[in-house]
């Protein structure tokens, strides 16, 4: 079943992503990853948010992201080692490309059935990466995983374990800023409580606005970026971005 889905994939969607893209074609908004201009963004998730871009799918984190790397190019540099935990399709196409990044992806999930991440992916548990020595990485790219991981202290251990000294990491997070405390439970194990609970099946927390807090306690220095430091308003709306969103920058 993989194999089908790897062929339709590599062969069908494109085709298929190119005329969503034509169909959709406008002036409204801009997705920055593809230099597409649409007539508006697609509804995705639980909540049919407007966010999905027609022609490469990237969402609103993905297009931080990106935008983030365009107006700090001095984050990556030549030679650089990163590790890219869960990796999103849009970044693994950018980084597993480009010769002056020494790139690994990585996910708990890769031997999993059905599962469609390209075949130099690593196993990977970020709660013990024991065959990952001391201070091996440059960066560490990590969006949208920690809200899923029970023990996610230990991940943050871990994490900071295999970064080099002076090396950066992106834990990108959604961050509820009404929360002044992060909210967790680990008792729920039904998709449908966690839905209910977190708006994910696989969501066992909500972060507050503790969470760099709680990034410091595990030895991190941060230094969360505002989207709106990066961006103009009217370039957050154009973009379809969540205007409360960072960048959480993270560094040893």
């Amino acid at each position: 079943m993989s194999t089908i889905k790897n062929l339709l994939k590599q062969t069908a969607l494109p085709v298929y992503l190119e005329l969503r893209g034509l169909y959709y074609q406008g002036n409204k908004v801009e997705c920055p990853c593809c230099k597409g201009k649409f007539s508006r963004f697609l509804e995705i998730g639980y909540n049919r948010r407007p966010a999905q871009c027609p022609k490469c799918r990237s969402n609103e984190r993905d297009r931080t992201f990106w935008l983030f790397l365009e107006r700090y190019p001095g984050f990556l540099f030549p030679g650089i080692k990163m590790l890219h935990v869960a990796p999103e399709e849009i970044f693994y196409k950018r980084f597993s490309k480009d010769p002056s990044i020494q790139y690994t992806a990585g996910d708990k999930f890769v031997n999993s059935y059905e599962n469609t991440y390209p075949d130099d992916t690593i196993y990977l548990d970020i709660t013990d990466m024991e065959g990952i020595a001391d201070n091996t990485y440059d960066v560490i790219l990590c969006s949208h995983v920690m809200g899923c991981i029970p023990d996610d202290w230990k991940a943050f251990r871990e994490m900071l374990r295999v970064l080099k000294p002076g090396g950066k990491a992106i834990i990108q997070v959604p961050v509820r800023e009404d929360l002044a405390v992060t909210e967790e439970d680990l008792s729920l194990t039904d998709s449908n409580q966690r839905i209910s609970r977190f708006g994910d099946p696989n969501y066992v927390r909500f972060y507050g606005r503790d969470y760099d807090q709680r990034l410091a306690a595990q030895g991190f220095k941060t230094n969360f970026i505002p989207l709106t430091d990066m961006l103009t308003d009217e370039e957050i709306v154009r973009y379809g971005l969540v205007r409360t969103d960072e960048i959480h920058l993270c560094s040893k």
